[in-house]
């Protein structure tokens, strides 16, 4: 399962990471933002010929 943390800063912006992928923080101006991030570094840190972009 694919786990993350979301939290905002106090500058306001959010903050997601995981303990699935060490030392990556993924930042962005809205949640959506940095979630999408996260998201595009699951895929690159775990590959899965089979799955398909949504």
């Amino acid at each position: 399962m694919k786990e993350f943390n979301v939290t905002q800063d106090e500058k306001g912006d959010w903050i997601v990471t995981s303990d699935k992928i060490p030392g990556f923080i993924a930042r962005g101006k809205s949640q959506q933002e940095a979630v999408e991030k996260m998201i595009k570094a699951f895929r690159m840190y775990y590959p899965c010929g089979e799955c398909k972009d949504k």
